[in-house]
């Protein structure tokens, strides 16, 4: 791949695959590094698929997500009274980017969404723009599971959103 593709395909996919990657497991190093060892991969793949590359590279990322889980057990369990890092939401990047109160709240409750498949769909949805098809193929799920899980993350977050005392 020359220079100028990968300077361009990084400008275009950074900042939607880091938001990812800190939507799966909340802390802004690991985020970074999984960022990193995902462009690496594209980098160094002589066959990368055309037409569906944005999606590719959200794969990519959730599988080395799953394979530092699997390393690190005991540092990612998902516990339920576990409390995501929020604080100093305001001066981390996604504090930064959504300088909107509407918006940080709703960010800040989607971080606190469990399960993690709930905030998963939802990012992919909205914030990675990406089709029910493609987030099906991203979460290895079939479509019809795909939708589903996303209305009921939806509906979840309503909840918490009613729960929150904030409306829209």
């Amino acid at each position: 791949m020359n220079p100028d593709a990968m300077d361009r395909i990084y400008k275009e996919y950074h900042s939607e695959l880091y938001y990812y990657a800190l939507s799966l497991c909340q802390q802004e190093d690991l985020a970074k590094d999984l960022v990193s060892e995902t462009f690496y991969k594209a980098f160094i793949t002589s066959n990368l698929p055309s037409g569906t590359f944005k999606y590719w590279l959200f794969r990519v990322l959730k599988n080395l997500f799953i394979d530092a889980k699997r390393k690190n057990r005991e540092v990612y369990q998902q516990d339920i009274d576990r409390k995501p890092a929020s604080d100093g939401f305001q001066e981390s990047p996604p504090g930064r980017l959504f300088l909107k109160e509407r918006n940080r709240r709703l960010y800040a409750l989607l971080l606190k969404l469990e399960p993690v498949r709930y905030r998963e769909v939802l990012y992919l949805y909205y914030y990675g723009q990406l089709s029910i098809k493609e987030i099906a193929k991203t979460i290895q799920q079939s479509e019809t599971h795909t939708k589903t899980l996303l209305y009921r993350a939806r509906k979840k977050l309503g909840k918490n959103l009613k729960e929150d005392s904030y409306e829209f």
